[in-house]
């Protein structure tokens, strides 16, 4: 049984800054702006959205952080090149760099799910299903992208918090927070512009749950790594990253 403040972290509300950054990018991803195009101005984009310009103005800054468009002063903001962006950060600005997530989970969540599997029947699946099932029905909608996004990290956070280890859920809880944070929610969202990078999330999800529930322990912890290790190669194709002892 997860605790309260277990459950209540795995359904945030979601920020108003962030879902107008989410339906800007998958506006650019979906072709309305192409590489280099100018970006209505704040004030527009607030009439559009109906927000506030603070509201943009955040969800531009965001935008920033991700390397999906670019802000000159005094000129305007302009897409960039999405395939180019994720390797443009020093990952200062939060903190950490994908690599370094990544690397965390990869000690944390395969030992998670591996306790998972021991006791099956102490879980409620269903309710990961049902998150997995809902992400399915959305990869070949792509204008439901920032929806997908959600649903597939809300099946990281479910996992987690049903965890009968409670050092090893707040652990793994706190790295599915950081992918809530506005900036990795749009690294997410940009890597899995992609039908088929969706495609292979759902079809790695469903194995993890699959093996939780009837492949053992060895079954679960192996899906759930080869699952990151694949996150991490779509994350940084061709690129080593950072391993840790072990991985």
């Amino acid at each position: 049984m997860q605790s309260s403040d277990q459950s209540e972290r795995t359904s945030l509300p979601q920020r108003r800054y962030l879902r107008v950054a989410q339906a800007l990018l998958s506006e650019i991803q979906q072709g309305g702006w192409t590489a280099g195009a100018r970006l209505p101005s704040d004030r527009d984009l607030a009439a559009k959205f109906e927000v506030s310009r603070a509201s943009v103005r955040e969800a531009l800054f965001a935008l920033e952080l991700s390397g999906a468009i670019v802000v000159r002063h005094g000129d305007g903001t302009y897409v960039a090149d999405l395939s180019r962006g994720l390797f443009k950060r020093s990952g200062n600005e939060i903190g950490s760099t994908p690599e370094h997530v990544i690397a965390a989970r990869l000690v944390v969540e395969p030992p998670l799910s591996r306790l998972l599997a021991a006791s099956p029947g102490d879980l409620d699946l269903d309710k990961v299903q049902h998150e997995l099932d809902l992400a399915a029905r959305l990869i070949d909608e792509p204008a439901q992208l920032p929806d997908f996004v959600n649903h597939s990290m809300a099946f990281h956070a479910d996992l987690a918090a049903m965890c009968p280890n409670h050092i090893l859920s707040h652990f793994a809880l706190e790295l599915v927070e950081i992918d809530r944070q506005p900036l990795w929610v749009l690294i997410n969202q940009i890597v899995l512009q992609d039908r088929e990078n969706r495609l292979k999330l759902v079809n790695d999800h469903q194995r993890i749950l699959d093996a939780i529930r009837s492949a053992g322990p060895r079954g679960a912890e192996d899906a759930m790594r080869d699952h990151l290790r694949l996150n991490k190669e779509q994350l940084f194709p061709g690129h080593e990253g950072v391993e840790w002892p072990g991985l």
